[in-house]
């Protein structure tokens, strides 16, 4: 990709996607606009710029043939109002249901390096998202700031029904995708303010919530081995490296997963790649070796019996029977 050695960190949140869909993007008022109809995809997408510490961006995308999609974070904080689709892709803990229909509302710390993702044949990708780096953060006020670095450093949230409301419709009023009119200046940043500290304080409710009911210490855990196993799926996964991960013992790590969740924490990952492993298999490119590879089984053989004890079928067959 023409991007990969010139990219500034602030590039690095959007242009490598839109390179990759071909598009081309172009000024209108203070935002950077376009679309592109392929083959690949269908996708309209908006950009805003705020200073070289910020960015405002929003796409629809149709996927009409399966393909890859890769990715460059950088060490951010990311808000984003997202279809379920694209939610399954953020490094946000699984869900049961999807709050707030069509879209819900993310919040997570982004880090540094690249990521390879695969977006399903007839999907749809719909996002509003604001993009933080840290020097945005600093300009926040000591209390602010240290509940903002929180998100950043704790796993990532699906937000309830009021705040992603709330939030969700600061981030849209400036998207003409999403029914919004294109904002300059302080209008914008304005909007953006709101939707940082909409969270922010979301964030602090749940966190005074939790403590008040004793539970706070107990949902850290929790949230932490859900989204660090979704995060390394396709790696080793012991007691050890969680109980490493999360500063904590096995012990503690073990007795507070089962208490609060019903479900052992070897139990929760065999079900996480059982479960991430029927979303690769719908994408009828990857071979069975690839998806078992993906969710960390090295052997096809041993993905096989695995997936064949939890969903009654092998993988092949599995895939076949899909309509």
């Amino acid at each position: 990709m023409r991007y990969t050695e010139t990219l500034t960190d602030l590039e690095t949140l959007y242009l490598p996607q839109v390179e990759q869909f071909g598009i081309e993007l172009a000024p209108c008022g203070e935002a950077l606009v376009g679309q592109v109809d392929s083959d690949a995809a269908r996708a309209s997408m908006c950009v805003y710029r705020l200073g070289k510490d910020c960015v405002v961006e929003a796409h629809r995308i149709l996927v009409r043939r399966d393909l890859p999609l890769y990715e460059r974070g950088v060490d951010s904080l990311c808000i984003s109002s997202l279809s379920a689709d694209s939610l399954a892709l953020c490094p946000v803990a699984p869900v049961e249901k999807v709050v707030g229909a069509p879209r819900c509302l993310a919040v997570f710390g982004q880090r540094s390096g690249e990521t390879t993702t695969w977006l399903r044949a007839g999907s749809r990708h719909d996002s509003s998202s604001v993009v933080f780096l840290p020097s945005r953060l600093n300009r926040l006020d000591a209390h602010e700031r240290r509940a903002a670095r929180a998100l950043v450093e704790e796993p990532g949230l699906v937000c309830a029904d009021g705040c992603a409301s709330s939030v969700g419709s600061s981030i849209d009023a400036v998207m003409p995708l999403f029914g919004g009119r294109l904002a300059r200046g302080r209008t914008l940043d304005a909007q953006v303010d709101r939707a940082l500290l909409g969270v922010l304080a979301w964030r602090e409710e749940c966190e005074r919530a939790e403590r008040a009911a004793g539970t706070h210490e107990r949902a850290l855990v929790v949230r932490g081995v859900k989204n660090y196993v979704t995060l390394h799926l396709s790696e080793p996964l012991t007691l050890d490296v969680l109980a490493h991960d999360l500063l904590t013992s096995r012990t503690r790590l073990c007795a507070t997963f089962q208490c609060a969740t019903g479900q052992s924490v070897g139990s929760f990952v065999r079900s996480a790649r059982i479960a991430r492993s029927k979303e690769l298999l719908a994408v009828r490119s990857l071979g069975v070796a690839e998806v078992a590879h993906a969710v960390g089984y090295p052997r096809t053989s041993s993905f096989t019996v695995a997936f064949e004890r939890e969903e009654g079928l092998s993988p092949s067959a599995w895939r076949a029977a899909r309509p």
